[in-house]
């Protein structure tokens, strides 16, 4: 018998015929960060907002200080945040650590951090998500790793849908911008429930994770 035959004899389902998906309700609200940061709480995540760069690193430091964190990885936080760096880490007694993507070097100074300090590339509010793009020298693996992630977010650099984070990245590319190759969106903290449905945090990733949108 072909495959033709075998498909001919298979009952047709008017049931199973694809409900047209719904447009999405309504546009991006006047405020976007604020969008995101109530879809980032519902996520699991801490959510602060800040008026300024400044602002918004001291309020990372004290979360990563509260914490009990010590020693904090960092990375590719460009020429906004980096100046206030050192200054909010001097503040609360919190040493800085360079792990950026990179090698098994890279990876054995990030593994045993307890925090890591980000900023991803992009946001997106409907989703409630952040975007962090895969890239040679990027700060992606600290997203990943440590059990407390710190992100640091722009509100320039926050989108309302998905449809707009695909006409970002499919736009052409700065001469000057790193070439990436896969993007994680994080929406909360990692999570995973066994087969008697309990629910547990960290296993796979940073188990609690604070953002702080700054503009």
């Amino acid at each position: 018998m072909t495959r033709r035959d075998f498909l001919a004899r298979v009952p047709q389902r008017p049931d199973l015929t694809p409900a047209p998906v719904p447009p999405r309700p309504g546009g991006p609200p006047p405020d976007l960060a604020a969008a995101l940061l109530e879809a980032l709480a519902a996520g699991g995540c801490g959510v602060r907002r800040a008026s300024t760069a400044g602002e918004a690193m001291d309020a990372a430091l004290a979360l990563a200080r509260g914490a009990g964190v010590t020693r904090l990885g960092h990375h590719d936080l460009g020429p906004e945040l980096r100046p206030w760096l050192p200054l909010a880490a001097d503040r609360v007694g919190v040493e800085l650590v360079e792990a950026g993507d990179g090698g098994e070097q890279t990876v054995a100074q990030a593994e045993p951090l307890a925090a890591g300090l980000t900023r991803p590339e992009l946001a997106v509010a409907q989703l409630g998500a952040l975007v962090h793009l895969a890239r040679p020298g990027g700060g992606r693996l600290l997203s990943l790793m440590p059990p407390l992630h710190l992100a640091l977010v722009s509100a320039r650099d926050i989108l309302w849908s998905l449809d707009d984070l695909a006409a970002r990245l499919n736009a052409p590319p700065h001469p000057s911008a790193a070439p990436w190759s896969a993007l994680t969106l994080i929406s909360g903290p990692s999570k995973t429930g066994d087969i008697e449905a309990v629910m547990v945090r960290g296993v796979h990733g940073p188990g609690r994770v604070e953002v702080v949108v700054w503009g």
